[in-house]
């Protein structure tokens, strides 16, 4: 009897004074993981689920509001993507795909919007670095407008559907004793019950492009190659073309896994007919003769590429989640 008061009694103790011991969070439910993963990124990879469920909505956050480097060989994709001789989006493809700084790329798409200059030149790079900077500094990157109160509106809205007044006011100070640092503001905000609550889960349309990322992601094959997929994205893509697109990837019919023969470089003597305009006289006249340095891929890097396929792992489970109608929300 004597034990047992003691303990109650040091329990009392323990609990007033707050030093009884901290408890993890409970794990989230399935509904408020996929939100997390979809909101903050492209969507899950196989296990991610799990793993992000046990970590917990904050732990998450922080983990994307600090994010780990890019692997090495993703890194050094990135910039072979990055050449100006490269398809324009592959690399951001690449990124939303492969990257495990998803929170970030989201960012970066959501800012080049926002600013007005997606598709410019080299912009993407240079908004990158500061999506978790001060608001002044992706200003500067984008040479764009500092209406502060319209940027504090237009991220809100962008991860909660109806931001109530009261979330934008606690955004709006943040904002503020923060001098617009970013990483401050998206922690409020990704971590607020208006944004975590089930009224915000799976409400918005995928565009095209978060489709087959996302879908890609789903299946857990491994990219190098994204060619294939971006070819999806040169125009808008029917229903029908997503259906193909899952029905595809499903069957593991894309070549994903091998980055693209690296051309062969090899000299010829052969003049290459000069450029010129539809109106002059002399199109198709021929320049100077001398050695020219040629580019191809060997028959053998060609043959090694096309024999690369990448089969899902659960072909059919893949199969039928790509054509549910939930997997075209997030």
């Amino acid at each position: 009897m004597q034990m047992m008061f003691l303990l109650l009694r040091w329990a009392a103790l323990t609990l007033a004074l707050g030093l009884a011991p901290a408890h993890a969070a409970a794990p989230m439910d399935k509904g408020q993981t996929l939100h997390l993963l979809d909101r903050l990124g492209y969507g899950p990879r196989p296990g991610d689920v799990a793993r992000v469920r046990d970590m917990g909505a904050a732990a998450y956050v922080e983990s994307q509001l600090a994010p780990p480097p890019l692997p090495r060989w993703l890194a050094m994709r990135v910039e072979a993507l990055s050449d100006p001789g490269v398809p324009g989006g592959e690399e951001a493809l690449l990124r939303a795909i492969a990257s495990p700084r998803q929170l970030e790329e989201v960012l970066t798409e959501f800012w080049l919007g926002y600013f007005g200059n997606r598709g410019a030149a080299g912009l993407d790079s240079a908004l990158r670095p500061h999506v978790f900077s001060r608001y002044a500094d992706l200003v500067e990157a984008a040479r764009g407008p500092a209406d502060e109160g319209a940027a504090q509106r237009a991220l809100a809205r962008h991860f909660v559907e109806a931001p109530s007044s009261a979330l934008l006011r606690s955004l709006a100070s943040v904002w503020k004793t923060s001098s617009g640092d970013q990483r401050a503001v998206l922690r409020v905000l990704l971590t607020n019950p208006e944004f975590l609550a089930p009224a915000q889960w799976n409400t918005r349309p995928k565009d095209d492009f978060r489709f087959v990322a996302s879908a890609v992601r789903a299946s857990g094959v491994w990219v190098e190659n994204v060619a294939p997929l971006a070819a999806f994205l040169r125009r808008p893509m029917t229903a029908a073309q997503r259906a193909d697109f899952a029905e595809r990837l499903s069957g593991g019919q894309f070549a994903l896994a091998m980055a693209p023969p690296q051309p062969q470089r090899y000299a010829s003597s052969a003049p290459p007919l000069r450029a010129s305009s539809r109106d002059d006289p002399a199109q198709g006249m021929v320049s100077q003769p001398g050695p020219v340095l040629m580019e191809a891929p060997t028959p053998s890097a060609i043959a090694a590429a096309a024999a690369v396929r990448s089969l899902p792992a659960e072909p059919e489970r893949l199969r039928q989640l790509l054509g549910s109608p939930a997997f075209q929300r997030y």
